[in-house]
């Protein structure tokens, strides 16, 4: 059985994140190959020092909170300041403890690689190099780590990528000689939006395959299977889940999220909270679940209100009604854009110059169908080419 080694941002504290990383390690299995998540810690010292923000080690950070979590909850009824800051280091302590249950549950991991320099060094072989999907080869998030592009592999390694992403339509000047050397050493790539195709070409005069998310090679079915089994939420409701790294929805987005929950009277669930300063009344929140308890309440939910991309995929994918807040349709961050285009869903896209300006909700018969075929056309792209490759 040949193996293929992962490399991609599997431990960001995002669902996201961890959910395509178990979705592509999980399809490459039932392909007939041996998948392992290469376990490269990401953000490490590289990325932190480029993108000037604070590192702590792995251990430090480990000791730092636990004893950032015993003073909080000594201090925690003393000043309301103080309680608050209380409450968000413990709901993030245990939503910590939840992904890290989901790491040792489901993924096949490597050894661990802290640094970038220690996976030039990497101890396992693979047949296969594979470069994953999420955000790899966005230059902000990147910053000129080569790992990402498979640096590390040995000389004359089989490489690939599947549904890599820019998350942008241009990588900057002055890094583009480094993506094009080692985009070039690629047996075959593989990107998850038609802008991340035209990067691609501009960079080496080749067009890769568009694929879909690793997420969406699961159906519904097999993804619910995966859900804890009981429901966390009794009744109807509406799901809000609102990242606001790419931009900043509120308070707009709240308005929206009570005009249509008052119309469809339904309840307002919120996942991970809200940006400090804003609420929604009578809302019930779950900011410390894991990975599969988000799969049920995305499952369960009778509308969705999100700027995430996962979000909308899964979305999409359950076939639950929903909306998708994007700054401007012609912005640089089409993610969301491109991937409702390849199944006719552009209707769901909320633009947030005109929230007002709201179509049909309902996941129809022909976009689950087209997402269906796109699950088809990946799975057997990706079977062609790594049989192909490993030949």
């Amino acid at each position: 059985m040949k193996s293929v080694g992962i490399v991609t941002m599997h431990k960001v504290l995002n669902y996201g994140s961890a959910l395509q990383a178990y979705a592509l390690q999980r399809k490459i299995d039932e392909l007939g190959f041996k998948a392992t998540i290469i376990d490269y810690l990401y953000p490490n010292k590289f990325h932190c020092e480029r993108q000037k923000i604070p590192y702590y080690p792995k251990k430090s950070m480990a000791r730092f909170a636990a004893m950032a979590l015993l003073g909080l909850l000594v201090k925690l009824l003393r000043i309301s300041s103080r309680q608050k800051k209380a409450n968000a280091a413990i709901k993030r302590f245990f939503q910590q403890r939840a992904f890290r249950s989901f790491y040792q549950k489901y993924f096949n991991l490597s050894r661990e690689y802290a640094s970038a320099e220690s996976l030039g060094q990497i101890h396992e072989k693979f047949d296969i190099y594979m470069t994953g999907s999420d955000q790899v080869w966005n230059p902000q998030y990147m910053v000129g780590d080569t790992n990402f592009l498979l640096g590390f592999a040995p000389r004359n390694a089989l490489k690939c990528s599947y549904a890599a992403s820019f998350s942008g339509k241009d990588v900057p000047d002055e890094m583009q000689p480094l993506y094009r050397k080692f985009l070039e050493q690629y047996q075959f790539i593989s990107v998850r939006e038609k802008s991340a195709s035209n990067v691609v070409e501009k960079l080496i005069g080749k067009a890769p395959e568009v694929v879909c998310d690793p997420t969406l090679l699961l159906n519904r079915d097999e993804w619910t299977r995966l859900c804890v089994d009981r429901p966390l939420v009794n009744g109807k409701y509406l799901l809000v889940y609102i990242l606001h790294y790419s931009f900043d929805p509120y308070p707009s987005i709240l308005s929206l999220v009570d005009k249509l929950a008052r119309e469809r009277n339904l309840k307002v669930v919120v996942l991970h909270g809200l940006k400090d300063g804003y609420s929604i009344e009578n809302s019930i929140s779950f900011d410390s679940i894991g990975p599969l308890e988000f799969l049920r309440l995305f499952r369960d939910a009778s509308l969705v209100v999100t700027t995430s991309f996962h979000g909308t995929a899964f979305a999409l994918n359950f076939a639950r009604d929903f909306y998708s807040v994007i700054k401007r349709k012609d912005g640089s961050d089409n993610r969301i854009a491109d991937f409702l285009s390849v199944c006719g869903a552009e209707h769901h896209l909320v633009e947030m110059n005109d929230l007002e300006k709201l179509q049909e909700s309902s996941v129809t018969a022909i976009e689950s169908e087209k997402l269906m075929e796109f699950r088809d056309r990946s799975i057997a792209y990706l079977r062609e080419k790594l049989m192909n490759v490993s030949q």
